[in-house]
């Protein structure tokens, strides 16, 4: 692991019961500055916190929490913080399928049809429908981040790796961290989701009565190099750079990524 990602990382495992937490900051830029550490954190969905968890998780000091959840993954893991200084929980929900399918839902879709299915090919149309697709999501998140009081902030999905992956791309790219630590910190969910991962896989191998292989769940159930590759380079040959895209596609103005750019880096 990069010397970078390491020393911001390795240390970040301060929650048993939210799995792929990390903070997107600590990470250098191109041009010698570094991203600020303590303002913008990513995670799975956080609703098995533990008392004790609670009160280190108020530690944050989060103001807002950004949950890409659709309205039945929300439904089936509630996230409360039962005090007065709960952040204000923005639900921003970027789907996967045409339905809203509940937990499941999902994974009885899987079971039959998991062996026609190319998983990898649907992991990677699920990437460009959040590039393209997904505009409008990604647009009030950043405008919302660049706001002058919205950070701390968390970014979270259900497992915290592909919507909240893709997306803490972006932000690390626009702000000037280089391609390469981008891509060995979005593939980092792979060792922090391993638990989860293995997790989910035995209860759809069990609930398809062990018809599907572990290796067969694989592309649903991890991070890969060339999901994220491939809907960068879809967007850079469209747009040329990740700022103009943010600027033509998600309609973001130039003062408001720069406004973010200036919160996020020091």
């Amino acid at each position: 692991m990069n010397t970078a990602i390491n020393a911001v990382h390795r240390g970040e495992r301060q929650f048993i019961n939210i799995g792929n937490f990390r903070d997107i900051g600590g990470l250098p830029t191109s041009d010698g500055r570094m991203m600020r550490t303590g303002i913008l954190f990513r995670s799975d969905e956080p609703s098995q916190l533990t008392v004790q968890e609670m009160e280190k998780f108020q530690t944050l000091k989060l103001k807002k929490i950004y949950d890409l959840r659709t309205p039945n993954e929300r439904a089936s893991k509630l996230f409360r913080i039962l005090n007065s200084q709960r952040p204000q929980i923005i639900n921003v929900p970027i789907q996967q399928n045409e339905k809203d399918y509940t937990r499941f839902q999902y994974f009885k879709l899987l079971m039959t049809s998991a062996r026609t299915i190319d998983l990898n090919t649907m992991m990677k149309d699920f990437y460009r429908k959040i590039a393209f697709q997904c505009t409008d999501q990604i647009k009030e998140i950043i405008v919302q981040l660049a706001d002058e009081d919205e950070l701390p902030a968390l970014i979270h999905c259900t497992s915290g790796k592909d919507r909240t992956g893709m997306l803490a791309a972006l932000i690390q790219l626009l702000v000037g961290v280089p391609y390469s630590i981008v891509m060995e910190d979005y593939l980092f969910s792979n060792e922090l989701n391993q638990s989860r991962a293995d997790q989910q896989a035995k209860l759809i191998r069990k609930m398809s009565l062990f018809r599907l292989s572990k290796d067969r769940l694989k592309p649903l159930l991890e991070v890969r190099r060339d999901y994220l590759e491939d809907i960068l380079e879809e967007i850079l040959s469209k747009y040329g750079t990740i700022e103009n895209y943010l600027i033509k596609a998600c309609g973001i103005s130039e003062k408001t990524l720069q406004n973010l750019r200036d919160k996020l880096i020091t």
